[in-house]
């Protein structure tokens, strides 16, 4: 893959937080370590995939990258020195675009390709139901005021993807978003990485540091988790938001910011009084309510298949069998997207082409552990003329199907059902089917 590490999204604030890591730059030296593949040690034996030969602070096989999905994941190796991503010592962690990761007295950034793309992020949120397009609808109308959002929502339904939304479709989208995950950060650094610190301010502070609110002036700053927040900390947080301005650690000076705030929790921390009433209601100008999977298993098909989409250069085209669907549609997901990610995911690396219920839930030998209903419906539709939710599961694979291949017999072929038998189900269910007119030729 060839690309030019200094034009990547990496060197600007925002590009910390999304891409697909394609590789390392030195930030002595500007040289490009590319990954290429799956897996890689990185030390100072020539003989490592990712070999840095000039630093004696780096072990002999330092740490492992390995990539998952789209996701680049570090494990340092038991190195004598550590291994640390933007400034925390870690022992297994995600690195994202534009993280700093450290190993020894060597410092890397991870880059994006030059020539790719991120999609929008509503491009990126599947599905149709109703409740999902009114919250779509909210979002896109709060993104045009520069208010402050609130985002409620169990975890895994994409509180993420929907605060990326906002700032994508704000005014401020050619700023920079930066999201902060705050349950992740460190108890005794979250005000130093949100407010900054001076040099000195505790120990290995040895230089001045912006935080997050000074990095996201001019754009979005997403505050994930919360809840998180030690409430001493909150407070402070209050300040900066009523004030506009913001204070290092140890510093004398204020700062001001310019900075929308879009934050996001679960409902049950605000009951559990994790957060500040002055807080939430100063954050709460605009509340929007995430879904959960289980309230629309609709859009169940339309999420399965273009996840298989997305793995099908890496891994083949795979299809799922009807017990496959049956038993995907049984599933309560309490981990919502996230989860059913993982499963797909699962599924795609180590089934076949065919995909059934053991390869989406093999530790349960292919049942669903939790169940959204007691039983399958045998017949097609529920009392008061609503689809079961297996069958509501497959009229969203027919229709997506129909909607990719055009034709009944090829949609057909896709998911594994026979031509008659789809026919019926799309006549029955009011399926459109587009035809096609066939012109014969005059001998």
């Amino acid at each position: 893959m060839a690309f030019d590490g200094r034009d990547t999204q990496a060197m600007t604030p925002d590009g910390r937080r999304g891409g697909i890591v394609v590789g390392l730059r030195r930030m002595t030296t500007g040289e490009i370590l590319k990954l290429e593949g799956r897996r890689w040690v990185l030390g100072k034996n020539p003989a490592c995939d990712l070999a840095i030969s000039d630093d004696p602070f780096i072990s002999t096989n330092h740490c492992v990258l390995e990539r998952q999905a789209d996701v680049l994941v570090v494990r340092d190796s038991g190195s004598r020195n550590g291994t640390f991503i933007d400034g925390n010592r870690v022992e297994s962690a995600e690195l994202r675009v534009g993280s700093y990761l450290a190993v020894g007295h060597t410092t890397l950034i991870a880059v994006s390709a030059a020539d790719s793309e991120n999609r929008a992020a509503v491009e990126l949120i599947r599905g149709k139901h109703p409740v999902l397009t009114t919250t779509i609808e909210q979002a896109q109308r709060a993104a045009v005021t520069d208010c402050s959002v609130l985002i409620l929502g169990e975890t895994g339904t994409g509180k993420d993807l929907f605060a990326r939304m906002i700032h994508e479709s704000s005014k401020r989208a050619a700023g920079p978003y930066v999201a902060v995950n705050c349950g992740a950060m460190p108890r005794e650094l979250i005000a130093s990485h949100l407010f900054g610190h001076e040099r000195g301010a505790f120990t290995g502070a040895q230089e001045s540091r912006d935080g997050y609110f000074v990095e996201a002036h001019g754009g979005t700053l997403f505050l994930d988790e919360l809840g998180e927040l030690p409430l001493e900390l909150q407070a402070h947080l209050l300040r900066v938001l009523e004030t506009h301005k913001v204070r290092r650690v140890s510093g004398s000076v204020e700062r001001a910011v310019d900075v929308r705030i879009v934050a996001a929790t679960n409902q049950s921390v605000l009951n559990g009084e994790r957060v500040r009433t002055d807080l939430y209601h100063r954050l709460a100008t605009v509340v929007l309510n995430m879904p959960p999977l289980r309230e629309r298993m609709s859009d169940l098909g339309e999420l399965v298949l273009g996840l298989l989409d997305e793995h099908a250069t890496l891994y083949g085209a795979k299809d799922v069998t009807m017990e496959g669907w049956d038993a995907l549609s049984r599933h309560s997901w309490p981990g919502n997207i996230r989860e059913l990610k993982s499963s797909v995911h699962r599924a795609v690396v180590f089934g076949g082409t065919r995909l059934g219920p053991r390869d989406f839930f093999p530790e349960h030998g292919g049942e669903p552990r939790h169940r959204s209903m007691p039983s399958m419906f045998t017949t097609a539709e529920m009392p008061g003329g609503l689809l079961a939710p297996y069958h509501t599961v497959l009229k969203s694979s027919m229709e997506q199907a129909l909607t990719k291949f055009g034709t009944i017999r090829a949609a057909a072929s896709a998911i594994g059902m026979p031509k008659s038998t789809f026919a019926d189900k799309a006549r029955a269910w009011k399926i459109e089917v587009k035809r096609t007119t066939r012109v014969r030729l005059k001998k």
